[in-house]
């Protein structure tokens, strides 16, 4: 089944403002820890960061939207996504459920979202019943079919996957990452600079190039991982979000936004999670 269908034309003004949440992690019942993270609390906390922002034009939620599969999990994340009255593009992660083609949210689950002068596409990464990431052959056809039309047009393209398809430099991590990541890559790589991929899972903020590529990670919405960690190792850095500007000369600007206004303790003695 393909998860992803469909495309999504927003009109923006030329600068087009994105937002990137990644791994929320939002459990079964409201108050569910990670690593000892509410993850409900500290997900409100950054929407309620995000809501003070100038006008935001999309999100890109790139997986690991449930920490458990449950169904309320989604429910209350699309309650808590409604105040900012932006729209929203969902990717899942190895840690939801497989998605339904019937699913009430499928409205939420689109290919490929037009900007004036962007194209963004998302790619599923999804493994069921495994951790690592790995690209099917109908999306590795979607990327290559998104490169060619970007190139006919003169457009530059974003690519949103929840595993990474380049390590981060954590040893544990980057075992993780999207197994036949570099043959996507090298589907991007005669784009240039005119490519960008930004992806979670590694719940950090990162940026690596490869050919040309610009890969980029966003923090977590809720439990941080050490950069440069061998191991399972948590960060205390606060929860956070990417923020995309994406100019209509192809040139684009980043950076990432962390709450402020609370403080989320986590647990730093954890060894890790299942």
């Amino acid at each position: 089944m393909t998860v992803l269908t469909g495309e999504a034309t927003l009109e923006t003004a030329p600068v087009s403002r994105i937002i990137q949440l990644s791994d929320t992690h939002l459990m079964q019942q409201p108050g569910g820890e990670l690593v000892g993270i509410d993850t409900d609390r500290s997900f409100a906390a950054v929407c309620r960061m995000v809501a003070a922002q100038p006008p935001i034009d999309a999100l890109l939620l790139t997986g690991d939207l449930a920490g458990d599969e449950a169904e309320a999990a989604y429910l209350r994340l699309r309650d808590a996504l409604a105040p900012l009255n932006v729209p929203s593009f969902w990717l899942p992660g190895n840690h939801d459920a497989l998605w339904q083609a019937t699913h009430p949210l499928n409205q939420h689950f689109k290919r490929t979202i037009c900007l004036p002068d962007w194209e963004v596409l998302m790619l599923n990464t999804q493994q069921l019943g495994k951790v690592e990431g790995h690209l099917s052959k109908h999306e590795l056809e979607q990327l290559s079919a998104a490169v060619a039309r970007a190139g006919a047009a003169g457009r530059p393209l974003l690519v949103a996957t929840h595993h990474p398809l380049i390590g981060v430099g954590c040893d544990w991590l980057d075992e993780q990452i999207v197994a036949n990541g570099k043959e996507a890559l090298a589907l991007l790589a005669p784009m240039g600079a005119r490519a960008v991929v930004v992806s979670g899972h590694v719940h950090q903020a990162s940026q690596q190039t490869y050919r040309g590529v610009t890969c980029m990670t966003a923090p977590s919405t809720c439990v941080q991982f050490a950069p440069n960690s061998p191991r399972f190792s948590v960060d205390e850095a606060a929860p956070g979000c990417r923020l995309l500007e994406l100019h209509d000369d192809g040139r684009w600007e980043t950076r990432v936004l962390r709450v402020t206004d609370e403080i989320f303790t986590p647990d730093l003695a954890s060894r890790g999670y299942a």
